[in-house]
């Protein structure tokens, strides 16, 4: 805002003191004034990527029948708004040190939940890839279990309140605590998840047979998009803890959280979008018949009363007078394909 560096500048002088500590405090005001309209710009970006979003969620999310990666969606982008209301209340209020004191814990508490979120709908979309085996269920519900442990540690023990100078009312905000630096690991912990989750879904596509369809490639480009951007955002946060102004150490910690949230509710629309298509036709006739293939559940269509729940499959190309083998999940295999074919229902027969 034009002329706002100025008008720091007068009311820290008024105060009367040395030339150093009016530069402080005219420092710390600018600071403060940057991160109010800061997290109120993304904020406005949260809301309106929900608004933009809410035809195609109201489709493949509302209309879908109850499931975990609904239930999270929901959790991640509402409770994700509350959070970050929440966090813009106390940015933006006027509070004592006093008030602030049992306040500040909920920056770090509350939105540890929303970045939860997101991880929990990255791991079932990793577990989904991956054929859903038990040892990566196991692996990735540890790392899950963990990374909650070190947030809820950094939450209670990790943060600082940020006292400003001179004045004696202001916005609630946190900071690392002095000497510490443990907060620098809030933001680290969710690249290395991720980076773990990215990593075994690119070794799994080097596995399968089908990486050249349009759904695979989706589901790969998108969670790399996700990864780049999210992980680069919070290096950077991890880096801004080192500094030494506390009012400089926070200033970017909305646009991860919200980053995180926007891709990740992204993800899952895109992916259960493109899965509403009704026809599936392969397209790769080299495929090896020792191979089983997994899709991503998330792409499993989301059918309403008005739409079919017919998925066709071209078998007869390849050509096998055969009977079908029975695999011991209740698939068949057609000429060395394996078909396995799951539709959500949201409408029974009957009702």
């Amino acid at each position: 805002m034009s002329g706002i560096d100025e008008v720091n500048w007068i009311a820290a002088a008024s105060l009367g003191a040395d030339a150093v500590t009016t530069q402080t405090i005219a420092t710390a005001f600018g600071l403060l004034h940057v991160l109010q309209v800061y997290t109120s710009s993304m904020m406005a970006v949260c809301v309106w990527d929900w608004l933009t979003c809410l035809k195609v969620e109201w489709d493949v999310i509302w209309k879908a029948r109850w499931s975990p990666v609904k239930c999270l969606y929901i959790w991640t982008r509402y409770y994700g708004m509350f959070a970050f209301s929440m966090m813009l209340w106390l940015f933006n209020s006027n509070f004592t040190p006093e008030q602030c004191k049992p306040l500040h814990y909920l920056t770090a508490a509350m939105c540890m939940w929303v970045t939860l979120g997101s991880e929990s709908i990255l791991a079932m979309r990793t577990y989904a890839f991956l054929g859903r085996q038990k040892w990566v269920g196991i692996m990735l519900a540890c790392m899950l279990l963990g990374e909650t442990g070190f947030l809820g540690y950094v939450a209670i023990a990790g943060v600082h309140q940020t006292v400003l100078p001179v004045v004696t009312k202001g916005p609630c905000t946190a900071s690392d605590y002095p000497g510490k630096h443990v907060v620098s690991g809030y933001w680290l912990a969710p690249v290395a998840f991720d980076l773990i989750c990215t990593f075994m879904t690119l070794w799994k596509v080097t596995t399968l047979q089908t990486r050249g369809s349009r759904l695979v490639k989706l589901f790969v480009r998108e969670g790399i998009f996700y990864f780049l951007m999210v992980a680069g955002v919070n290096v950077l946060n991890a880096i801004f803890m080192f500094q030494q102004d506390a009012n400089l150490q926070n200033i970017n910690c909305f646009l991860a959280l919200i980053l995180s949230q926007v891709l990740c509710c992204r993800l899952v629309l895109n992916l259960r979008t493109q899965g509403r298509h009704p026809t599936l036709q392969t397209t790769d006739r080299s495929l090896d018949p020792n191979t089983r293939p997994t899709l991503p559940a998330f792409a499993h269509p989301a059918l309403t009363e008005t739409e079919t729940n017919t998925v066709n499959i071209a078998l007869d190309r390849f050509g096998s007078d055969k009977e079908p083998h029975r695999w011991d999940d209740g698939s068949d295999e057609h000429g060395g394909v394996k078909v396995h074919v799951t539709v959500e229902r949201d409408v029974e027969s009957g009702r």
